[in-house]
Order: C-alpha cells, then structure tokens, then sequence
C-alpha cells in the first residue's frame, strides 16, 4: 500500500489510506514538532513539507478533514516529510505525529490549496533536448542552412505542443530522443492512468514503426528542468529478460563530403546505397541508404562526424510481408507502456529505477522517449531500409483534461 503523497479528486479521495484509532495516538507531548501553521500551495503543484523534529522516530501524517470528501482520520505518508499534491483546490487539515520509544508529539496545520492563476495546458509546453539520431527524416526540422538546435527546437516544440498536437516528431533511428515538459505536474493517481503519448497506434504494413522507451522525472530539487539524476523508466509491456539487451550502443558515422556515391543503374531509387556506416556493440556493421530526394540522414544542425547512443535495446519482431521485397512489413505493435504503443495511455506507477525496482513518484513533470529498436532487427532479410524510426506526437495529462472537461482526447 503506498503511503508517500496524497492525491485528491473529485469525487473520491483517491489515495491508498489507513485509518488512524484511538490506539495509535500518544498520551505525551514531550516531543518537539516544529511546523507552519498553515502552507499554501497550487493545484497540480507539490509541496514537500519536512518538519524540525527528532530524525530518528516514527512519523504518520494524518488527514482530519479535507475539501473534496467526507474521509478523516486516515493515514497519509509515514516518511519523514510529506510530499502534498492535490488536483482540487481548498483548505485541507493536517496532522502529524511523532513518537520515539513512549515518547511523542504532535502537531496540527493547513495546507491551503489554491486555483491556478491561469489555466494550465494539459498538453507539452516546453522542449529540453531534441537529438534524433541519423534517418530519412532526421532533419525534418532542419529548415534553413545556419539553423541552430535552438531553431530547430522550436520547430519540433510547434509540431506537438497545445497549437497542433498530433504533428509526428520523427526521432530517427536508435538512440533518437526528445525530452518535454509540462506548465504543471502530472499527478500520479492510484488507480489511474496519469498521461496520454501520442504517437501511431496501430499497425501500418508500408511503414515500420519502432516504439519509444519512455522515462520520466518530476522537479524535485524545483530548478525548472530536467536533470540526469531524476529520470525514471516506464517499464512496458516487453520488459522481459528475453527482448532486452542493457547497454546497447550505435555508432553512426556522417559520410565524408566527397565521398562517392553507390548505387545500382541509373533508376536506382537511392542515392547512396551505402551513406551512414554504423557499427554497434556486438560486432554488426552495415549502411543507411540514403533515397533520392531526401535530406542527408545524419542530423545538419549538429556538426560532428560521429554519432554514438548508449542505451537499452528491446527486440521488435519484424519480418517482410513477401519475401524478398523490402517496402512492406509484418510487425506486431507493442501492447502498453510505450511511445506507439497499442494503448497510449501510461500510468505514473509502471516507473522503475535504473536497477529495474519499482518506485514512487508524487507526479511527474518532464517526459523522455527513446528510440530502443535497433536497424539490425531487420538487417537478416539484406535490406536497405536500415531505418525504423521512433515517432512521437506530444503528450497529455488526462487528469487535467478530466478536471476543465476537454471532451476531445485525442487518440
């Protein structure tokens, strides 16, 4: 039963909660329990209280009336400090208690939840880092010689944030990333899926279509941005043993500027059959070819000519739909859990640390998704097509949709 952070929405107290009987206060006041009298927080914002008091007892931070139901008396966190997020405004009644062997104290306070200035987006508002990783469209966003990852950021944040949601952000081949936020934080309700990715959720037999891993942080340390140290994984559906393979590593190299192009006749459709040489990590090398009419596969705006990305690989299984043409494929889209995921819709809980255990997040306020299938994959039936790219539409919190009664949830 979680015990961590109270989540209210109306109409139900939606938090695991235990009651608190006469038999669990104590008879003394003999500990000191510093706090504020009352607190003031926003809606969808988290307030982590930490009390001056003995460090080494026992803590229940107890609800005694709320706003939004009839639930009292009932058992909120038992860590040393709370962290408070209520998607519902009002006044909501506090207490704590402490004990150390047959000493204790206790203190009561409010906490007073008040309605956003303004109303927040429910979806992605801002963009962190854009690095897609060499592919057909990796400079989809790459509109003008000159343009900075700055330009091209803006770009990518216009194609999915509020104004045109939907807009598919091509991440190009393994390794590709994006890394968003929100105006707010995503409340993690028990229970309830919390957010929505949007990208393709079905199956497109002339198009092979990697799932992104998908992590996420919430600003603990309140800076405003992302850092290294907040990232957790949403573990999906093919988190098994037998499709991962930790540690993977890509490196794609830019092809020198005067190099020859290959191809086979004149109505050759590629360009350049052998464009971006890659190696990875168990020994495969091979090509991207790159098709007439396109812009060069390895991103412009980033000027180096080698490209690595480290990170965890998960098996996708993909055969062509004929044997021996390379234009249609048979794949089976993952189930949940994933960017292009049969079910889009994410709970906060599936998060893991970097050890694979399941851990606790009040809320979350930044999104990150990865490209975790590599070209290999379909490498075996001698193709060229060596892309199977990640994409990614934005995202959105479905309880704040829920809360201002947005009817229209995009799938």
């Amino acid at each position: 039963m979680k015990k961590r952070i109270l989540y209210l929405l109306i109409p139900i107290l939606c938090y695991g909660i235990t009651s608190c009987s006469d038999d669990d206060k104590n008879d003394t006041d003999s500990i000191s329990i510093t706090l504020e009298d009352n607190y003031n927080v926003a809606s969808s914002k988290i307030l982590t209280i930490t009390p001056q008091t003995v460090s080494d007892g026992s803590y229940q931070w107890i609800l005694t009336k709320n706003p939004v139901n009839d639930i009292t008396d009932s058992i909120l966190s038992t860590s040393p400090s709370l962290e408070f997020i209520a998607l519902q405004e009002g006044a909501y009644n506090i207490k704590l208690r402490v004990a150390k062997g047959n000493e204790g104290g206790s203190k009561d306070f409010v906490i007073n939840v008040n309605k956003e200035t303004s109303q927040y987006s429910p979806y992605i508002t801002a963009m962190y880092d854009f690095v897609p990783a060499p592919g057909t469209l990796a400079n989809d966003c790459y509109k003008e010689d000159g343009y900075t990852k700055d330009d091209v950021m803006k770009i990518a944040l216009g194609r999915i944030d509020d104004t045109s949601v939907g807009y598919l952000l091509d991440l190009g081949s393994f390794g590709g990333s994006v890394v968003v936020g929100f105006d707010h934080t995503v409340i993690n309700i028990p229970g309830k899926k919390d957010f929505r990715v949007y990208g393709i959720n079905e199956y497109l037999f002339n198009e092979a279509i990697a799932p992104g891993l998908i992590f996420v942080a919430y600003d603990k340390n309140g800076n405003g941005k992302p850092d290294d140290d907040e990232w957790y994984e949403i573990k999906g559906s093919n988190h098994n043993p037998d499709s991962i393979t930790e540690n993977f590593s890509v490196i794609y190299n830019r092809p020198a500027a005067n190099k020859p192009p290959v191809q086979i006749g004149p109505n050759d459709s590629f360009l350049d059959r052998e464009n971006v040489y890659c190696e990875n990590s168990t020994g495969e090398s091979y090509y991207m070819a790159l098709y007439k009419g396109k812009k060069e596969l390895c991103p412009s705006w980033i000027k180096q000519d080698q490209f690595k990305f480290t990170g965890k690989k998960i098996h996708f299984n993909i055969k062509p739909s004929v044997p021996g043409q390379y234009t249609l494929w048979i794949y089976e889209p993952f189930d949940w859990g994933y960017v292009n995921a049969k079910d889009p819709d994410i709970d906060i809980d599936w998060a893991i640390d970097k050890n694979g255990n399941k851990i606790h997040l009040p809320g979350i306020d930044f999104i990150k998704v990865v490209n975790c299938v590599c070209a290999n994959d379909i490498l075996r039936y001698g193709t060229y097509q060596t892309t199977i790219t990640t994409k990614f539409a934005g995202a959105a919190d479905l309880h704040i949709l829920e809360k201002y009664n947005l009817k229209n949830l995009r799938k």
